[in-house]
């Protein structure tokens, strides 16, 4: 699968989870740290994910609960119900699959960051902790320029 590299702006723009499960909660803290408006759908809610700084809506995933979203992320660990998300998804909305990056419109990247600059790092989807540990490497050389 051949990915087109973007960084988007999804200040002050609605975003919805479906999950509210440990991976959810990684996703919802670098929604909240890019300035999103977070709803997440989930009967419960990871100790790590602050109520009062996202919407919170306490039930399972239903049809119609993605309707004003600009990007979806469907990290439950039922893959029927993340499969419902992406067939729910309008054309005009992008989702990520966290169990299923085949079945994604998009995946996450690592970012190193710099005062001028940003260097995403991408194992393709391959390997997470791959990419986690590439961009500490490159933090570090990041901060002697």
């Amino acid at each position: 699968m051949s990915m087109y590299p973007v960084m988007i702006n999804i200040q002050e723009k609605p975003v919805v989870v479906i999950g509210g499960g440990l991976v959810a909660s990684r996703k919802i803290k670098t929604l909240l740290e890019a300035g999103a408006h977070v709803t997440v759908v989930s009967p419960t809610l990871h100790d790590m994910i602050d109520a009062t700084r996202v919407h919170w809506i306490d039930r399972p995933y239903q049809t119609g609960d993605l309707d004003q979203a600009k990007l979806v992320f469907a990290c439950t660990d039922q893959e029927a119900i993340n499969r419902q998300v992406m067939e729910d998804a309008h054309p005009s909305q992008l989702v990520n699959n966290t169990g299923d990056k085949h079945f994604s419109d998009f995946y996450n990247v690592a970012i190193a960051r710099a005062k001028d600059f940003s260097v995403m790092i991408s194992t393709n989807g391959l390997s997470p902790a791959r990419s986690k540990e590439i961009r500490r490497k490159l933090e570090t050389i990041l901060d002697e320029l």
